[in-house]
C-alpha cells in the first residue's frame, strides 16, 4: 500500500510510483488487449515481518491495534486477491489498485482501531474455506440492470437472494424466474419507514442476513445550469446516499461476523460537465461512508467495500444514438462499454471468502476509464470517418474544428 511513514521515504514513494505507472500502462496497453492492475497489501505475516519482530523493529500487537480487523493478513489472502485480478471475472478491470489491508488505510484517528490482541501467531485465524451453505443476500435496486445481474450471480452460487426494489412487480418477476426460495419486496429506500420495515421483515424471515448490496439507482442527475441544481441534487443524494446509509444502518442490526456490505458507486465521466455534480458528490460520499464503516465495523467482523462501475451497457443507455455509443466507448481505454455481469463478478468476489482481508477498499470496474487522465480520445471524425455535426458537438460539449 502507499502510506506515508517516517523514515520510509523511498519505500512509500516507490509504491506511489507503482500505482501511477499501473494507470499509465493500463491506458497504453488496453488497445492490445492487455490489462494492468495492482494489488496493495497491508501488513502480511511473512518471514520478513517475523524477522523485524525478532529484531525489535516492529511490535505486532501495536500493528494489530491499528488495523480494524485486528490482525495481519495471511499470504494466501493476498494471493487470492491477485488470482481474482488476473481472472476472466476481472475482464473489465484495468488500471485499478485493489487494497488488501484489513481496513488499515480506513482508520485515521488517534487510539486503537481494534482492541489489542495477543502478540502471537495463534492470533492469526486459519483460512476460512467458502462453504456450500446458502447465505442470505439482500440486493437493493435488484430488479433491473446491474442489480439484477448481481442477484443472478448470488443465486447461481446457491445463495438465498432478497430482491428489494421500488419496482415491486419487476422484482417479483425476477425472483420468480430464479426459483421458489428467493424473495421480492417492494421498498423505497428514500422512505426511512419502509427501510426499517424491510429489515424487520427480514429479521422475522431469516433471523440474520449475510450480504447487503446497495445498487439502488446510483446515477447522476442531469441538469442544465447551477440554478436548476438544488432540487435535483437533494433528490439524487436522498436516493443514493441517505438511502444507502439507512439500509446499512438497519442491516448491521441483523448481521453477524463474516457479513459484508457492498456499495455501488456512480460512473465517473471524464468530461466532468456541470450535470455530474450529484454523481461526483455521491461517489466521494459513498467511498468515505464505506471507509468509515470499515473502521467502525472491522472489530465486529463485518467487511465493507465500494464498486465504482464505468459506463455499463444497461437499459439506461439504450437511448444513446449509435454515434454516442461509439464516442463514449472511445473514452474508455478498453474501447467498449462494460456488461452488468462484469460488475456482478466483482461483487461476487468481494462478498466471498477469497476477499476475507479486504475492507474499506474501492474497486473501479470501468475498463480503465478513471485511469485516462489525458485529453479526450475523440477525434474530429467518428470511427466511420464521418464528420461530427454541430448538433453532436453541442450535445457532447466537444470543441469545434
Amino acid at each position: 500500500m502507499s502510506l506515508a511513514n517516517p523514515h520510509r521515504n523511498a519505500y512509500a514513494a516507490s509504491k506511489a510510483g507503482l500505482i501511477a505507472i499501473t494507470k499509465v500502462l493500463a491506458c497504453e496497453w488496453a488497445p492490445r488487449g492487455i490489462r494492468v492492475c495492482a494489488v496493495a497489501p497491508g501488513y502480511v505475516r511473512t518471514p520478513m515481518i517475523a524477522e523485524l519482530e525478532r529484531a525489535g523493529k516492529i511490535r505486532s500487537a501495536q500493528v494489530r491495534s491499528r488495523i480494524p480487523m485486528g490482525r495481519m493478513a495471511r499470504p494466501d489472502e493476498v494471493a487470492r486477491a491477485v488470482r481474482f485480478m488476473v481472472s476472466v471475472q476481472a475482464a473489465y478491470i484495468t488500471g485499478s489498485t485493489l487494497v488488501v489491508d484489513g481496513g488499515l488505510m480506513s482508520f485515521n484517528q488517534p487510539g486503537e482501531a481494534h482492541p489489542t490482541v495477543d502478540n502471537s501467531r495463534d492470533a492469526e485465524p486459519p483460512r476460512r474455506v467458502e462453504g456450500t451453505h446458502a447465505r442470505i443476500a439482500v440486493v437493493l435496486g435488484g430488479a433491473k440492470g446491474i442489480g439484477a445481474a448481481v442477484v443472478r450471480r448470488f443465486a447461481e452460487r446457491g445463495d438465498t437472494v432478497v430482491i428489494a426494489d421500488k419496482n415491486g412487480e419487476a422484482a417479483a418477476d425476477l425472483a420468480s424466474s430464479l426459483g421458489d426460495k428467493h424473495l421480492a419486496i417492494s421498498a423505497d429506500v428514500t422512505r426511512e419507514s419502509e427501510v426499517v420495515a424491510l429489515f424487520d421483515e427480514l429479521r422475522q424471515c431469516y433471523g440474520h442476513i449475510d450480504i447487503l448490496v446497495n445498487c439502488a439507482a446510483p446515477k447522476g442527475a442531469f441538469v442544465l445550469s447551477v440554478e436548476d441544481l438544488s432540487q435535483v441534487f437533494e433528490q439524487g443524494l436522498s436516493v443514493n446516499l441517505t438511502g444507502a446509509f439507512a439500509c446499512a444502518r438497519e442491516a448491521i442490526k441483523v448481521m453477524r461476523p463474516g457479513s459484508v456490505i457492498l456499495n455501488l458507486g456512480a460512473c465517473a465521466d471524464l468530461l466532468r460537465p456541470a450535470s455530474r455534480h450529484t454523481a461526483d458528490a455521491y461517489n466521494a460520499a459513498i467511498e468515505m461512508l464505506t471507509r468509515c464503516m470499515a473502521a467502525e465495523l472491522g472489530p465486529f467482523g463485518v467487511r465493507t467495500a465500494t464498486i465504482v462501475p464505468g459506463h455499463i451497457r444497461t437499459l439506461g443507455v439504450t437511448h444513446w444514438s449509435k454515434f454516442m455509443s461509439r464516442w463514449v466507448a472511445r473514452q474508455i481505454p478498453m474501447g467498449r462499454l462494460g456488461e452488468p455481469e462484469e460488475v456482478a463478478d466483482a461483487a461476487c468476489f468481494l462478498a466471498s471468502a477469497d476477499a476475507s482481508y479486504i475492507t474499506g477498499s474501492i474497486l473501479n470496474v470501468d475498463g480503465g476509464l478513471t485511469s485516462n487522465f489525458g485529453p479526450s480520445c475523440v477525434s474530429k471524425s467518428d470511427l466511420t470517418g464521418n464528420r461530427l455535426c454541430d448538433d453532436d458537438r453541442t450535445k457532447l460539449r466537444i470543441p469545434g474544428p
